[in-house]
């Protein structure tokens, strides 16, 4: 009998004719947050299984795969042979050893290997009546049991389990692409990007600073909310674009309608992205804009930015969220505690009194015309003022 980790795939199961892509994916995904540990790690078309892992790692083990895109299930289990009597033994050890409270029970059989002799129905019954027979005070109750035990027969073995964790389920990531997300300290885009991670994206960074007035802590912050997604760049190694955007921004705020500033700013936002996305090859860029939540973010604000990038693919994974959705998101993935530190990134420190809600394409336009130097500014930044970390 052997202690293993046993995971079970999430959306990928649906793929049809491309699932063992999509199965490497995940195995790579595995073994890559899991290259600290001396681990067996093998890999079947409907689960991979880890063994040979020290019980002081186990917990910590488990912690990181909740965190894998394409993971449905993790299952701590155990292998055994496949005759009932052994079988049989190992369950009940298992159940001592470990002070498992039994009062009910319910034994969930499941025949993979259809030359076996009993089909899942009897061998349910079977292991139930042993079960009864080494625990005096044992009852079977289908419906609400104290203890469920799941046994799988397989090709060469056997697998039971007691208990199933959830994992992050989605697709392995980069199996669907790749993305540039605009990222800023808040709560909103690092939530944003994480859905997209979970869709199978691979996700890069892209961040705005303003120096002076923008605070090195508030890029410091981005940079630990993008070690919190990857796993400390275990699970990918994702890059982060960074902007240098004080001379745009000074330029911006020459506007005649200081209300329009955030828009032409985000405008601005956009066009760099774009110029990444085509000079780097991302599929489309993601932001963690939702519906309503500020002005930049009314549907006619969406409208008017968007019209700066045509023909480029933008995905706002967050628009239907509320606000208190998005939070818990952050708390449940570890990033809510560092984007609520207090550092000011470039959107917060520059948003005007009373910013536009309404804006208009032709007059964000007209505005983005009045300002004679900014083709030049813009030029000179893409060329000069993007670092790559």
């Amino acid at each position: 009998m052997t202690k293993i980790i046993y995971i079970k795939y999430g959306e990928l199961t649906l793929k049809g004719k491309n699932k063992m892509q999509f199965i490497n994916c995940m195995f790579d995904s595995v073994k890559k947050v899991l290259v600290a540990w001396q681990l067996k790690i093998t890999k079947h078309y409907d689960s991979i299984l880890i063994s040979a892992f020290s019980e002081k790692n186990y917990d910590q083990i488990i912690d990181i795969l909740k965190k894998v895109p394409g993971i449905n299930l993790i299952i701590p289990a155990y292998v055994s042979t496949k005759p009932i009597d052994s079988l049989s033994k190992d369950i009940i050890k298992v159940i001592k050893d470990t002070d498992i409270t039994l009062t009910t029970f319910k034994v969930i059989g499941k025949r993979l290997d259809k030359s076996y002799k009993l089909n899942s129905m009897d061998l349910s019954k079977e292991l139930g009546g042993i079960l009864l027979d080494a625990f005096s005070t044992l009852k079977v109750d289908v419906h609400k049991p104290s203890l469920s035990i799941y046994v799988e027969i397989r090709k060469d073995d056997s697998i039971f389990y007691f208990s199933k964790i959830k994992g992050c389920g989605g697709f392995p990531l980069g199996i669907n692409g790749r993305i540039l997300m605009l990222i800023s300290g808040g709560i909103d885009s690092p939530v944003a990007s994480y859905l997209m991670m979970k869709k199978g994206f691979h996700v890069d960074f892209l961040t705005f600073v303003s120096p002076p007035h923008t605070d090195e802590r508030a890029l410091d912050k981005v940079r630990t909310l993008k070690k919190i997604l990857t796993l400390d760049n275990t699970l990918e190694r994702a890059k982060l674009y960074v902007v240098n955007f004080t001379k745009i921004q000074h330029e911006i705020s020459h506007i005649q309608n200081h209300s329009y500033q955030i828009t032409i700013m985000r405008r601005y936002f956009f066009r760099i992205a774009k110029f990444l996305c085509e000079k780097y090859g991302y599929d489309a860029i993601a932001t963690g804009e939702a519906l309503g939540q500020v002005a930049s973010q009314t549907i006619h604000s969406m409208q008017t930015i968007s019209a700066s990038v045509p023909n480029l693919l933008i995905m706002r994974p967050l628009l239907t969220y509320d606000k208190s959705e998005i939070i818990e998101l952050a708390k449940q993935i570890g990033t809510y505690e560092t984007s609520i530190l207090p550092f000011a990134d470039s959107c917060s420190l520059f948003v005007p009194t009373n910013p536009a809600t309404r804006p208009t394409i032709h007059t964000a336009a007209s505005l983005e015309e009045s300002l004679e130097l900014i083709n030049d500014i813009y030029d000179t930044t893409l060329n000069k003022y993007i670092t790559i970390e």
